[in-house]
């Protein structure tokens, strides 16, 4: 019985780990403790470990928790529109959960993780690229999701905070001196800037079929 007479909820792995999605979403992962968790459950924290070994363990499952919300493209969808689509998928999930990313870095892929790795190669193998650039392409791309949603991230921690601090900067430097700089920043400051993420994720695209076409015509 729960502390208030009702039944306790049944544990088991799937809603542990939905629970501490759920708690990372709204406190970050620095205020998850297995004892937090059970409060969160209405359980015991040692009844967790019947479950889940570790945190650590736990952390891994809640990143593959994640993983498995990343929308599959249509079958039937040409391997590097694929490629795009689940790319663009996966940042919405990472922006979704925030700590996921770093989480993503730290920890071994799980089950889900590596169905979804092993989909991603095929796609690049089946794509039509030599071997070698499917190869790095595959890491580009993973890079580019990986590296640019930190770094929004690591910028947003608030408009007015960000907004701020770049007044700041402006304030501190001459534009006689860095003109094009002062220029990027207001820029941004008045909105004539969008997000780059996909122009971004084209380039690598689109650049890889060039060199692919230009290295099999010898050029």
């Amino acid at each position: 019985m729960a502390a208030n007479g009702a039944p306790r909820v049944q544990l088991d792995r799937d809603r542990i780990v939905g629970a501490a999605v759920a708690l990372a979403d709204e406190e970050g992962t620095g205020a998850l403790s297995m004892r937090r968790l059970a409060e969160r459950l209405d359980a015991g924290a040692m009844s967790l470990y019947n479950h889940v070994a570790s945190k650590d363990e736990l952390l891994a499952l809640m990143v593959d928790g994640v993983a498995a919300e990343i929308a599959e493209p249509p079958p039937g969808t040409p391997t590097l529109e694929a490629v795009r689509r689940i790319a663009v998928a996966t940042r919405e999930v990472f922006v979704a959960h925030p700590w996921a990313p770093e989480l993503w870095l730290r920890c071994a892929p799980g089950p889900v993780r590596t169905r979804a790795m092993e989909e991603h190669l095929r796609l690049f193998a089946e794509s039509g690229l030599a071997p070698e650039l499917a190869h790095h392409g595959y890491h580009a791309v993973n890079n580019h999701v990986l590296g640019y949603t930190l770094q929004e991230l690591g910028m947003s921690s608030g408009p007015e905070d960000l907004e701020s601090k770049a007044r700041a900067y402006l304030a501190g430097i001459e534009d006689g001196d860095f003109p094009h700089s002062a220029a990027h920043v207001r820029d941004h400051l008045e909105g004539r800037t969008s997000s780059s993420f996909e122009l971004v994720l084209d380039l690598i695209l689109d650049g890889l079929v060039r060199l692919d076409r230009s290295r099999a015509a010898g050029e």
